[in-house]
């Protein structure tokens, strides 16, 4: 065994039966300490197994690659620090949507749905915004609204109105505005910073010049300003509630059935014929005939008239004509008094002999229905002959649908 230096204490001397003993002994984390640049002088201790009841507070890696466990009440050593909470993320702002709806629908009766439409939407929190209904009572055709819901109740709204009839078109759009808003927030800022140091510029004393430039400059950043605030707010608003649109028509049994239109419209007509210089033959003379509409400006007339005195022959008028109706007074679409004017070619036979003839005309629609028009015009006429016969030619007429 080496001897220590002078001057050192000895350490007490150790047989090896005890170093044996001393092995076999287990151990806490308190009776071992970490020295800073070597360890224990006692080789026993080098060597001794950790207990298993003990558990270290923390591990260190040792110089000569051992891990040594230090204890709370190890010398040269302080309390393990307490464990730092952990931080939450940050909470992230909810997307800024804009949901819009709209509804092609179909039901069999109109006004009964836009009733039980108009109740939900206030009972949801919502409100109306549009509302037009063609017709009233269980005659209404069709309607077209417009209502304004929570977001949360915009789906559900959409299902529910799937419920009131037969759905032929659906379409739902959310549309995120978050940038959008942001970046208008980003502007109004950037605006504001700028007409505070506009307003300290107007305020401080200048040439005359200068203080107009700043003022046109400020009223212009004021402009801007409040253009970036009414879109924001308007933005605003429609995140605030969704929008939804339906439109609503009637319909029977089967969920497309198509009106019919009608080919054409034929009609009796009453008609005269006034000769303007009649020589020997008679002047005026009643008739009647038919009349058949093709379309709105495209009609077709065929009217027959009697002999006349003297032996003259009877008169035959085909005439093929189109007219045009006033824009002052609704195009012609009015149920009553529609007037118009037009032209007219076609066929004459008059005194035995045929003549190309050609006509203006002037008339007004006295009554006008789906399924009922009732005219009367009056038409000046001119033959293509040698003798260039003209006459007058006053009708009465009246068309159905077929």
């Amino acid at each position: 065994m080496a001897m220590a230096p002078a001057g050192m204490p000895q350490a007490p001397m150790v047989s090896k039966l005890e170093q044996e003993a001393r092995l076999e002994e287990p151990i806490t984390n308190a009776q071992v300490s970490r020295r800073t640049n070597s360890l224990s002088s006692d080789v026993a201790v080098r060597h001794r197994r950790l207990s298993d009841d003990s558990a270290p507070d923390f591990d260190e890696a040792s110089p000569d690659g051992a891990n040594l466990a230090v204890g709370a009440a190890g010398a040269g050593s302080g309390a393990a620090p307490p464990p730092e909470p952990v931080a939450s993320p940050e909470q992230k702002e909810p997307e800024k949507l804009v949901i819009e709806a709209w509804l092609d629908m179909q039901t069999a009766d109109v006004s009964a749905t836009v009733d039980v439409i108009r109740s939900r939407v206030v009972a949801s929190g919502g409100r109306m915004v549009s509302e037009n209904v063609q017709g009233s009572g269980k005659s209404a055709s069709s309607a077209a609204l417009e209502f304004r819901v929570p977001p949360a109740q915009a789906t559900a709204v959409t299902t529910w109105l799937g419920t009131l009839g037969y759905v032929t078109n659906k379409r739902l759009l959310s549309s995120d505005v978050s940038k959008t808003l942001f970046d208008q927030e980003l502007a109004l800022k950037n605006l504001e910073l700028t007409m505070e140091r506009l307003q300290k510029l107007a305020s401080q004393s200048g040439p005359i010049a200068d203080l107009l430039t700043i003022e046109k400059e400020m009223t212009r950043v004021r402009g801007e300003i409040e253009a970036v605030k009414g879109e924001q707010r308007w933005l605003l608003n429609r995140v605030e509630l969704a929008t939804i649109t339906v439109s609503i028509s009637r319909a029977g049994e089967q969920p497309y059935e198509e009106i019919p239109e009608a080919r054409m419209y034929p009609g009796p007509q009453l008609a005269t014929l006034t000769l303007i210089e009649p020589g020997m033959r008679q002047r005026t003379r009643v008739g009647a005939g038919i009349n058949l509409r093709l379309q709105r400006y495209a009609t077709f007339e065929l009217a027959v008239f009697p002999k006349g005195d003297g032996g003259d022959s009877r008169a035959v008028l085909a005439t093929f004509g189109s007219a045009l109706y006033s824009s002052y007074l609704q195009d012609g679409h009015r149920r009553y008094l529609n007037p118009y004017l037009g032209v007219r070619v076609g066929f004459g036979y008059l005194s035995g002999n045929g003549y190309p003839v050609i006509a203006a005309e002037a008339g007004i629609e006295l009554f006008k229905h789906e399924y009922l028009v009732i005219d009367t015009s009056v038409r000046a006429i001119a033959y293509v002959s040698e003798s260039a016969d003209g006459a007058l030619n006053a009708t009465l007429g009246a068309s159905v649908p077929f």
